[in-house]
């Protein structure tokens, strides 16, 4: 793909920790580095991919800029947060005049496109992976959150949503969504993950155990209580289940005393964070996910890229990804015994099992360098043409 002139893109993000957006931001600004083009990027002072940031990039910290909001002194430290970015803003756009912001997660995509309207930057593009309201909230909860991105929208250029159902829930709520979205798939590097099926070590029909298994940070929308509920019911029934959680959070305790409680020490294994994670995913036979809400999890076209049945809630865009009956199943949210019983039909029936796992995706879209090129066709021309973009990277595989 020919360049126009040299890019200077602003990637603004909370926390700098392993998750699909910030794997998205990290590989964006790595793109647009090797073509050629100049990325910056800031985000706050924790998370441990700050490192490899500062590698990748031109990388600004603050460190008022936390995912928490502080509602203390009337939001004083959001506020302090919110004047701070303005004026570092203000200092790139006189070095870098034709500056593009580009926001990922809430909290940063609301002070951030505000930030570059009053720092009078032409474009502001934000990236939608999953909105922060959604049907699990209470109104007064999900009211004030809903309200703060409603106005945003008003000052926002341009969407980017990773889902379809991501770009119905803005068409539905936001005025103007329509001709200012573009649907961009959060990808993963297939170049790097990329496996075929035929070498890899599994065979279920043989294997004395079946690992089923997760990557999931350990927060309220992963919902993880739910998974583990369904794994100590399939145990039960069956005592060849194993469970393999990779990813660390806030409820790690709550993990570990039902897995204490349930007596499921050697059953279930805790990876923790890692960032090499396909070695230990070719050890799994399928891949479970019960989140609650999310905008298109990476680790579903990972699991995918390895051949990886998956078995999940239907939330966000993981239907994007997984069709019932072809690749995996999906189940309505909550309902963790029929997740249950779908794993236990995928351990006992091998003749479903080899049709979901060797079911031949289409995963074009999910890859790191075609997000790469709409992303640049996107800043450049403010309007991305997908069809000729996956065309010209499948005739390159």
């Amino acid at each position: 793909m020919k360049h126009k002139k040299k890019l200077h893109v602003l990637y603004i993000i909370t926390k700098l920790e392993l998750g699909g957006a910030q794997k998205v931001c990290l590989n964006l600004a790595k793109g647009l580095k090797k073509l050629g083009h100049e990325p910056l990027l800031l985000s706050g002072p924790t998370g441990p991919l700050k490192e490899e940031a500062k590698t990748i990039c031109q990388t600004i910290f603050l460190n008022d800029l936390t995912r928490e909001i502080n509602s203390s002194c009337v939001f004083f430290k959001e506020f302090i947060c919110f004047f701070t970015l303005v004026g570092t803003i203000k200092k790139l756009k006189k070095k870098y005049p034709d500056l593009i912001i580009h926001t990922h997660s809430t909290k940063a995509g609301i002070l951030g496109r505000w930030a570059a309207f009053f720092a009078n930057v032409k474009k502001r593009i934000h990236t939608v992976h999953g909105y922060a309201f959604h049907k699990h909230q209470r109104w007064f909860v999900w009211l004030p959150i809903y309200f703060l991105e409603l106005i945003t929208s008003f000052v926002t250029t341009h969407f980017i949503c990773v889902s379809s159902e991501d770009v119905k829930t803005g068409i539905k709520l936001f005025p103007y969504f329509t001709p200012k979205h573009s649907i961009i798939r959060a990808a993963v590097d297939h170049n790097t993950l990329y496996i075929p099926a035929t070498k890899t070590n599994i065979n279920p029909d043989t294997a004395q155990t079946f690992v089923f298994g997760t990557i999931s940070c350990f927060k309220p929308q992963k919902n993880l209580i739910d998974l583990l509920r369904a794994f100590a019911y399939v145990y039960q029934k069956d005592n060849r289940a194993k469970l393999e959680i990779i990813g660390d959070g806030v409820q790690r305790k709550h993990i570990e005393i039902f897995i204490k409680t349930h007596n499921l020490h050697q059953q279930i294994i805790l990876h923790g964070w890692k960032q090499n994670i396909t070695p230990i995913m070719l050890t799994w036979h399928a891949f479970v996910l019960s989140s609650l809400w999310e905008g298109l999890p990476c680790a579903v076209v990972e699991a995918r890229l390895l051949k990886l049945p998956v078995l999940a809630y239907n939330t966000g865009g993981i239907k994007d990804i997984i069709e019932n009956g072809k690749n995996g199943f999906l189940y309505p949210q909550k309902k963790w015994k029929q997740l249950a019983n779908g794993m236990l039909q995928l351990m006992n029936n091998k003749k479903l099992y080899s049709k979901l796992y060797y079911n031949k995706d289409n995963l074009i879209q999910f890859d790191t360098d075609v997000m790469i090129q709409e992303h640049i066709q996107l800043y450049q021309t403010g309007y991305i043409r997908i069809d000729t973009l996956t065309d010209k990277k499948r005739n390159n595989v």
